[in-house]
């Protein structure tokens, strides 16, 4: 899925080779320029895509370590509850939804993240301050993405949400193989003779994870709201889009190169994208703002890690007449050191002090 915030990256190589071919450069200068290019969007309040020569709009990636780390946190948060400490329980929760939130791609992501809204639905009825509201909404979100469970040894159930009834459709992979599913659970769908599938959904109103798969690898992961209905009302529907993006596509957009400052985008029909290149200073890019086929020239844009590691611009060169810099430095320091040392001495630190008989009881001390 994609919003209006969302924009296409192209990585275009220095030598004019096309974009399909511009990863291939080394990986430290990669991996800065992505983390670049990645600061330079979040500063304009964009979400990038990179544009991929495969079929599928975005490949999702999944990182296994990321369930481990919200483990870790539930089981932080237990103990917390179990000591009656609410700062430390929050925040282990915080952190395991905020985990969960940033990777629906993970296959036990709705699972765990029932787990956590049980976690504060705990925190909620064991530990001051108490809220049975909240608690009763946290609980009533797990049981709407595992279906619910039991209570366990010291927590309290909540009666669940009623269900409401909901269309998913996807189109754009018409003749593949795709597959559903919603909190883990694999949908069956009906498929119409213009290749859009569509899904019946009877769901508890919370947001759910749909992870969407063609021909076998990811294409879509994210977290989606559906809303309760009032009795009557039409049955809403939510539209899902996967493929090759369209205009904004790799295909579609294969063909883009570089020549010095000049984007090269001949028959690109996509609407706004943006074309970048890794520059010469680590943690720098060469970006430049494109509609369809017409790019400005390329600006070279450095993050904050880039600048620290530039060292010195603009150095003046010397002048053997002009008092140089590192004299008045010095002659500075001196003074300053004559300073502290009249100071010193004045106050008499430095003086040696005479040896001196002092009276005190049980005998005589020399000092």
């Amino acid at each position: 899925m994609s919003g209006g915030d969302d924009v296409t990256v192209v990585w275009v190589a220095p030598d004019g080779t096309p974009a399909s071919s511009a990863s291939s450069g080394p990986a430290p200068v990669q991996e800065d320029a992505t983390r670049a290019i990645g600061a330079w969007a979040r500063a304009r309040g964009l979400r990038i895509h990179t544009a991929l020569a495969s079929p599928v709009a975005t490949a999702v990636a999944i990182d296994f370590t990321v369930a481990d780390r919200v483990e870790k946190e539930l089981d932080r948060a237990r103990e917390a509850v179990a000591a009656l400490d609410a700062d430390v329980a929050e925040r282990a929760l915080a952190r395991a939804e905020a985990l969960l939130r940033e990777h629906p791609e993970l296959p036990q992501a709705a699972w765990l993240r029932a787990e956590v809204h049980r976690s504060w639905a705990a925190r909620w009825t064991r530990v001051e301050p108490r809220d049975d509201q909240r608690a009763l909404l946290a609980w009533q979100e797990a049981d709407a993405l595992d279906g619910g469970r039991a209570a366990g040894i010291g927590e309290v159930a909540f009666p669940p949400r009623a269900r409401t009834l909901t269309t998913l459709t996807i189109d754009g992979a018409p003749g593949r193989k795709v597959i559903a599913r919603l909190d883990g659970v694999e949908l069956a769908g009906s498929t119409s003779s213009e290749g859009i599938i569509s899904y019946a959904l009877d769901v508890a109103p919370a947001e759910h994870q749909l992870v969407v798969t063609v021909d076998g690898d990811a294409a879509l992961s994210s977290w989606v709201s559906i809303g309760a209905t009032s009795p009557g009302a039409p049955r809403p529907t939510i539209p899902i889009h996967v493929g090759d993006g369209g205009a904004c596509s790799g295909a579609s957009l294969a063909g883009v190169t570089r020549e010095g400052a000049t984007v090269l985008a001949a028959g690109v029909t996509c609407d706004s994208w943006v074309a970048a290149a890794p520059a010469a200073r680590r943690g720098a890019i060469l970006v430049a703002r494109c509609a369809r086929s017409t790019c400005g020239s390329f600006v070279e844009w450095r993050s904050e890690g880039g600048l620290e590691a530039s060292g010195p611009q603009n150095a003046v060169p010397p002048n053997d007449r002009a008092w140089p810099a590192w004299a008045t430095w010095t002659a500075i320091g001196v003074g300053a050191v004559a300073v502290t040392t009249v100071v010193l001495i004045a106050t008499g630190v430095l003086e040696s002090r005479p040896t001196e008989p002092r009276f005190v009881a049980g005998g005589v001390r020399v000092e």
